[in-house]
């Protein structure tokens, strides 16, 4: 081999490993979005209001 698809090909290396980290990036930051909309939508981790009231069930769901 020569010098000179050596470092073609690592350019080509470097490119793609970019690329996969950019779209790993971008796929963890539409998750982290879907979750902080959709985490807690229908307040089932909400540990306050489970503890402190006694509301009801149809209370919640209204609110």
């Amino acid at each position: 081999m020569n010098k000179t698809t050596i470092l073609v090909a690592g350019g080509f290396g470097i490119i793609i490993g970019l690329g996969i980290l950019g779209v790993r990036r971008y796929l963890i930051k539409k998750s982290k979005e879907y979750d902080d909309y959709y985490a807690d939508f229908h307040r089932h981790f909400d540990r306050k209001i489970r503890e402190e009231s006694n509301d009801g069930v149809e209370f919640l769901a209204v609110r």
